[in-house]
């Protein structure tokens, strides 16, 4: 399992995870301290807060 990025997401941000060779969402493990919305764009990943009042936390690593 590596860890690809770990930090906070602000309210109605996203945070930008490029892919590496023929990766896909279900390639990734992503631990998070409240709800977000996960897509998948052709060279990277998007992971958005949907909370509605707060930051929330992440970890996103791959799978083993």
């Amino acid at each position: 399992m590596a860890l690809l990025k770990q930090g906070a997401i602000p309210i109605g941000r996203m945070l930008f995870i490029p892919k590496e060779g023929d990766m896909t969402k279900d390639d990734l493990e992503i631990e998070s301290s409240g709800q977000y919305q996960i897509n998948e764009m052709p060279d990277r990943f998007v992971i958005k807060n949907a909370e509605c009042c707060r930051a929330i936390m992440v970890k996103i690593s791959t799978k083993e």
